[in-house]
Protein backbone atom coordinates (compact mmCIF):
# COMPACT_ATOMS: atom_id res chain seq x y z
CA UNK A 1 0.00 0.00 0.00
CA UNK A 2 1.28 3.43 -0.69
CA UNK A 3 1.14 6.21 2.17
CA UNK A 4 0.35 9.55 1.84
CA UNK A 5 3.95 10.52 1.99
CA UNK A 6 5.29 8.41 -1.18
CA UNK A 7 2.26 9.80 -2.82
CA UNK A 8 3.45 13.53 -2.61
CA UNK A 9 7.55 12.90 -3.03
CA UNK A 10 8.85 14.78 -5.10
CA UNK A 11 10.26 12.58 -8.47
CA UNK A 12 13.63 11.93 -8.24
CA UNK A 13 13.85 10.74 -12.17
CA UNK A 14 16.64 13.53 -13.65
CA UNK A 15 14.95 16.29 -15.61
CA UNK A 16 15.00 16.33 -19.32
CA UNK A 17 16.53 19.41 -21.55
CA UNK A 18 13.76 21.13 -23.49
CA UNK A 19 13.69 21.27 -27.10
CA UNK A 20 15.69 25.45 -26.87
CA UNK A 21 18.38 24.32 -24.75
CA UNK A 22 18.91 21.39 -27.13
CA UNK A 23 19.18 24.03 -29.53
CA UNK A 24 21.68 26.23 -28.06
CA UNK A 25 23.87 23.49 -27.12
CA UNK A 26 23.88 22.03 -30.60
CA UNK A 27 24.77 25.49 -32.32
CA UNK A 28 27.38 26.09 -30.01
CA UNK A 29 28.97 22.98 -30.84
CA UNK A 30 28.81 23.15 -33.96
CA UNK A 31 30.66 26.67 -34.15
CA UNK A 32 32.92 25.66 -31.44
CA UNK A 33 33.86 22.17 -34.06
CA UNK A 34 33.64 25.37 -37.35
CA UNK A 35 36.72 27.04 -35.59
CA UNK A 36 38.79 24.61 -34.38
CA UNK A 37 38.61 22.98 -37.75
CA UNK A 38 38.99 26.11 -39.48
CA UNK A 39 41.75 27.04 -37.52
CA UNK A 40 43.78 23.84 -37.89
CA UNK A 41 43.10 22.91 -41.80
CA UNK A 42 40.94 25.15 -43.66
CA UNK A 43 40.51 22.58 -46.52
CA UNK A 44 38.82 19.97 -43.76
CA UNK A 45 36.09 22.51 -42.57
CA UNK A 46 33.13 20.53 -44.41
CA UNK A 47 29.66 20.04 -43.35
CA UNK A 48 29.88 16.50 -42.74
CA UNK A 49 33.73 17.39 -40.85
CA UNK A 50 32.08 19.88 -38.62
CA UNK A 51 29.10 18.14 -37.36
CA UNK A 52 31.06 14.95 -36.74
CA UNK A 53 33.24 16.49 -34.40
CA UNK A 54 30.47 18.44 -32.45
CA UNK A 55 29.12 15.03 -32.35
CA UNK A 56 26.00 15.60 -34.15
CA UNK A 57 24.40 14.09 -37.32
CA UNK A 58 25.10 16.22 -40.70
CA UNK A 59 21.28 16.15 -41.32
CA UNK A 60 21.41 18.13 -37.56
CA UNK A 61 23.99 20.62 -38.62
CA UNK A 62 22.26 21.16 -41.93
CA UNK A 63 18.87 21.76 -39.83
CA UNK A 64 20.74 24.47 -38.16
CA UNK A 65 22.59 25.72 -41.07
CA UNK A 66 21.55 25.26 -44.39
CA UNK A 67 24.76 26.27 -46.21
CA UNK A 68 28.32 25.75 -45.10
CA UNK A 69 29.01 29.06 -45.91
CA UNK A 70 26.05 29.85 -43.45
CA UNK A 71 27.90 28.53 -40.38
CA UNK A 72 31.15 29.84 -41.11
CA UNK A 73 29.88 33.11 -41.35
CA UNK A 74 28.23 32.83 -38.33
CA UNK A 75 30.91 31.43 -36.83
CA UNK A 76 32.86 35.29 -37.59
CA UNK A 77 28.88 36.78 -35.70
CA UNK A 78 30.24 34.92 -32.29
CA UNK A 79 33.50 36.23 -32.87
CA UNK A 80 32.66 39.89 -33.40
CA UNK A 81 29.97 39.88 -30.79
CA UNK A 82 32.74 39.45 -27.90
CA UNK A 83 33.98 42.68 -30.03
CA UNK A 84 30.37 44.18 -28.96
CA UNK A 85 30.08 43.11 -25.02
CA UNK A 86 33.62 44.56 -24.66
CA UNK A 87 32.78 47.48 -26.25
CA UNK A 88 29.85 48.11 -24.31
CA UNK A 89 31.63 47.57 -20.74
CA UNK A 90 33.94 50.62 -21.77
CA UNK A 91 33.37 53.72 -19.91
CA UNK A 92 36.55 55.62 -21.69
CA UNK A 93 35.93 58.10 -23.89
CA UNK A 94 37.71 59.88 -27.01
CA UNK A 95 40.75 58.47 -28.48
CA UNK A 96 41.06 56.05 -25.73
CA UNK A 97 37.91 54.02 -26.20
CA UNK A 98 38.77 54.04 -30.02
CA UNK A 99 42.56 52.25 -29.05
CA UNK A 100 40.87 50.21 -26.65
CA UNK A 101 38.27 48.92 -28.77
CA UNK A 102 41.17 48.22 -31.42
CA UNK A 103 43.33 46.88 -29.46
CA UNK A 104 40.55 44.21 -28.09
CA UNK A 105 39.81 43.37 -32.15
CA UNK A 106 43.75 43.13 -32.82
CA UNK A 107 43.73 40.38 -29.55
CA UNK A 108 41.08 39.11 -31.26
CA UNK A 109 42.06 38.53 -34.83
CA UNK A 110 45.36 37.15 -33.61
CA UNK A 111 43.50 34.27 -31.81
CA UNK A 112 40.99 34.04 -34.73
CA UNK A 113 41.94 35.52 -37.38
CA UNK A 114 43.21 32.36 -39.08
CA UNK A 115 39.51 31.32 -39.41
CA UNK A 116 38.29 34.35 -40.09
CA UNK A 117 40.60 35.75 -43.07
CA UNK A 118 38.44 33.01 -45.00
CA UNK A 119 35.03 34.18 -44.43
CA UNK A 120 34.40 36.73 -47.43
CA UNK A 121 31.24 39.06 -48.36
CA UNK A 122 30.40 39.22 -51.63
CA UNK A 123 28.97 42.78 -51.33
CA UNK A 124 30.43 45.74 -50.04
CA UNK A 125 30.01 47.25 -46.55
CA UNK A 126 28.15 50.23 -47.17
CA UNK A 127 25.16 47.98 -49.18
CA UNK A 128 25.17 45.76 -46.49
CA UNK A 129 24.32 48.36 -43.75
CA UNK A 130 21.79 50.06 -45.82
CA UNK A 131 19.80 46.58 -46.10
CA UNK A 132 20.42 46.24 -42.20
CA UNK A 133 22.92 42.91 -42.51
CA UNK A 134 23.13 41.55 -39.40
CA UNK A 135 27.16 41.68 -40.02
CA UNK A 136 26.88 45.55 -40.63
CA UNK A 137 24.88 46.22 -37.73
CA UNK A 138 27.44 44.07 -35.23
CA UNK A 139 30.43 46.51 -36.82
CA UNK A 140 28.31 49.50 -36.09
CA UNK A 141 27.22 48.45 -32.40
CA UNK A 142 31.42 47.68 -31.71
CA UNK A 143 32.79 50.94 -33.01
CA UNK A 144 29.95 53.47 -33.15
CA UNK A 145 30.28 55.42 -30.27
CA UNK A 146 34.02 55.03 -30.35
CA UNK A 147 34.17 56.32 -34.16
CA UNK A 148 31.74 58.77 -33.44
CA UNK A 149 34.47 60.36 -30.61
CA UNK A 150 37.00 61.04 -33.03
CA UNK A 151 34.83 62.32 -35.45
CA UNK A 152 34.39 65.01 -33.19
CA UNK A 153 37.86 65.51 -31.87
CA UNK A 154 39.11 65.85 -36.06
CA UNK A 155 35.74 67.78 -36.46
CA UNK A 156 34.01 65.76 -38.85
CA UNK A 157 30.46 66.41 -39.65
CA UNK A 158 28.55 63.95 -38.32
CA UNK A 159 26.95 63.02 -41.76
CA UNK A 160 29.47 61.36 -42.89
CA UNK A 161 29.59 58.75 -40.06
CA UNK A 162 28.68 55.73 -42.17
CA UNK A 163 31.76 56.42 -44.76
CA UNK A 164 34.15 56.51 -41.28
CA UNK A 165 32.55 53.31 -40.63
CA UNK A 166 32.85 51.43 -43.64
CA UNK A 167 36.62 53.05 -43.46
CA UNK A 168 37.18 51.79 -40.32
CA UNK A 169 35.80 48.16 -41.80
CA UNK A 170 37.82 48.43 -44.26
CA UNK A 171 41.51 49.64 -42.77
CA UNK A 172 40.86 47.00 -39.86
CA UNK A 173 40.02 43.74 -41.63
CA UNK A 174 40.57 40.61 -40.05
CA UNK A 175 43.51 39.74 -43.04
CA UNK A 176 44.79 43.19 -43.50
CA UNK A 177 45.56 42.85 -39.43
CA UNK A 178 46.78 39.28 -39.58
CA UNK A 179 48.99 39.82 -42.09
CA UNK A 180 50.27 43.23 -40.13
CA UNK A 181 50.74 41.39 -37.33
CA UNK A 182 52.66 38.28 -38.59
CA UNK A 183 55.28 41.18 -41.03
CA UNK A 184 55.58 44.05 -38.60
CA UNK A 185 57.44 42.18 -35.56
CA UNK A 186 56.06 44.67 -33.08
CA UNK A 187 54.00 45.14 -29.91
CA UNK A 188 50.55 44.92 -30.85
CA UNK A 189 50.23 48.13 -28.50
CA UNK A 190 52.55 50.00 -30.67
CA UNK A 191 50.77 48.83 -33.62
CA UNK A 192 47.17 49.52 -32.17
CA UNK A 193 48.75 53.50 -31.26
CA UNK A 194 50.26 53.63 -34.83
CA UNK A 195 46.79 52.13 -36.72
CA UNK A 196 45.24 54.75 -34.58
CA UNK A 197 47.07 57.63 -35.56
CA UNK A 198 46.69 56.59 -39.14
CA UNK A 199 43.12 56.81 -38.82
CA UNK A 200 42.83 59.62 -36.98
CA UNK A 201 44.77 61.28 -40.43
CA UNK A 202 42.16 59.38 -42.53
CA UNK A 203 39.26 61.27 -40.36
CA UNK A 204 40.87 64.62 -41.11
CA UNK A 205 41.33 64.09 -44.82
CA UNK A 206 37.24 63.42 -44.95
CA UNK A 207 36.48 66.19 -42.99
CA UNK A 208 38.13 68.09 -46.79
CA UNK A 209 35.93 65.91 -48.96
CA UNK A 210 32.73 66.52 -50.78
CA UNK A 211 31.11 62.71 -49.85
CA UNK A 212 27.41 63.27 -50.68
Amino acid sequence: MTSASDATAPSLAPRRRGPRQDVARNKASLLAATGELLLADPRSATMPAIAARAGLSVATAYRYYPTLDELHREYLLDVLERLVSYSGQLSLEGIDRFEAILGKWFELVVEYGPAMVLIRSREGFLARKARGERHAQIIDAAWGQAIRGLMQIEDVDGSLYDYALATCNAMFNSRELLDLHQAARRAPARIVRDLTEIYRGTLRGMAKTTFP
